[in-house]
């Protein structure tokens, strides 16, 4: 739904949680540079994904959301948990408009299919995913490289975890799904790559 189709109760909540949640973010990341809204008009759904250019400070480049933590599933239950989506400087080869509709559609994927927000969570390969990225699979988890201060955002009475949301290869997938969250850890450990390059090999 548009934000003009919200009740005014509903707008006034998600103001309040726009400022906290944005608020936090630019103490650590900056100006962003951008925003698109993910709305379904049938349910009580409005996403804010913002984007956070990589700065002469940080060659990171991070997009993030206000709003999918107030995201009703079918079941009703709300999805509680933001998402910030980490990647170097150029995106891994890829437009910011390319990132915005993979991480949309993602977003709406999981809001639609997955039960819960319990993590670690790993989607396998898929199509959606840029055909110049290698990770095409999907891997939430907790924060990682990050302040401490992201971790748990408070809001009022209300706490939201921020989830990190990391492509990653079909392979690393079956690690993770085969022999844990742990053995992918001492894989990313003795990698030559980044973990936020998705055209790692």
């Amino acid at each position: 739904m548009s934000y003009e189709q919200l009740s005014n109760e509903e707008r006034f909540s998600l103001d309040i949680r726009r400022t906290f949640l944005l608020g936090t973010y630019m103490n650590e990341w900056g100006m962003p540079e951008s925003r698109i809204v993910l709305s379904k008009t049938e349910r009580n759904v409005h996403v804010e994904i913002y984007y956070f250019p990589a700065t002469s400070q940080s060659e990171i480049s991070r997009f993030v959301t206000v709003g999918l933590s107030q995201a009703a599933r079918p079941s009703g239950e709300q999805v509680s948990a933001e998402w910030m989506l980490a990647l170097p400087s150029d995106l891994g080869g890829v437009s910011v408009e390319r990132v915005n509709t993979y991480l949309a559609d993602i977003i709406t994927h999981h809001i639609e299919n997955a039960p819960d927000s319990d993590i670690p969570r790993v989607m396998k390969s898929s199509t959606l995913a840029p055909t110049e990225w290698n990770a095409t699979a999907l891997l939430i988890d907790e924060l990682r490289g990050e302040s401490e201060a992201l971790e748990l955002i408070h809001i009022g009475q209300e706490t939201v975890p921020l989830l990190w949301v990391i492509p990653i290869t079909p392979d690393e997938a079956d690690l993770i799904l085969e022999q844990g969250i742990e053995e992918f850890d001492t894989h990313v450990d003795s990698s030559d790559y980044s973990i936020i390059d998705p055209q790692r090999p």
